[in-house]
């Protein structure tokens, strides 16, 4: 039978010491790349390659919520196949959906959870366990961070905060995003409507 692995388990103060200053330095990096990148959306890699490097997982991948469709979208990814990623729709209502009402969730086997939508497709993907951080702005869940162990895994208070974290700094980047594009559309909306010859009366 395979080891269950409990990730701060025979942990001392020396070691957790160093698990807290490892998180801290992964944020402070990640913020340090905000300030001075011209590509906000760039830094969404850095952050699943941060969390994945970080927690010693197989992998990460943030999601968008996309409410018309009902689905989630990757917007970002790392350590996780093509053939994974392309698996299918994920559908908002039916994979770990309690991380879009706001809420972590740890599901420690894959292939005995009911609320994971593609449980063979992550078997053969090599998945045991799964971390989902809803991305939260405003009070509202724009969509989710989610962690996959390769073995089984029961994700310490310590990892849930730490994911939750980089969901909310990568839900702040997104929305900033979204608020400069619309800046410089309605800039150029307006330099489009200066440039035009005044109507005559």
């Amino acid at each position: 039978m395979e080891a269950r692995t409990k990730r701060q388990e025979g942990r001392g103060p020396g070691d957790q010491l160093l698990y807290h200053q490892d998180f801290f330095r992964t944020f402070r990096d990640i913020m340090k790349r905000v300030s001075t990148t011209r590509r906000s959306m760039n830094v969404l890699h850095d952050i699943t390659e941060a969390v994945t490097r970080s927690m010693g997982v197989k992998g990460s991948a943030l999601f968008l919520l996309n409410r018309k469709k009902g689905v989630l979208e990757v917007v970002s990814s790392f350590g996780l196949s093509d053939r994974y990623l392309r698996k299918g729709p994920v559908l908002a209502d039916r994979s770990i959906k309690e991380s879009l009402e706001g809420m972590s969730v740890c599901v420690d086997d894959v292939s005995a959870d009911p609320r994971i939508q593609y449980p063979q497709e992550a078997a053969l993907e090599g998945i045991r366990s799964i971390l989902s951080a809803p991305m939260v702005f405003k009070k509202k869940v724009i969509g989710v961070l989610r962690v996959y162990a390769s073995v089984p895994t029961e994700f310490s208070m310590e990892d849930v905060d730490f994911v939750e974290g980089l969901a909310d700094l990568a839900a702040l980047i997104i929305e900033y995003n979204r608020l400069v594009s619309g800046a410089k559309q309605s800039l150029g909306a307006l330099k489009e409507l200066a440039g035009r010859p005044a109507r005559k009366k």
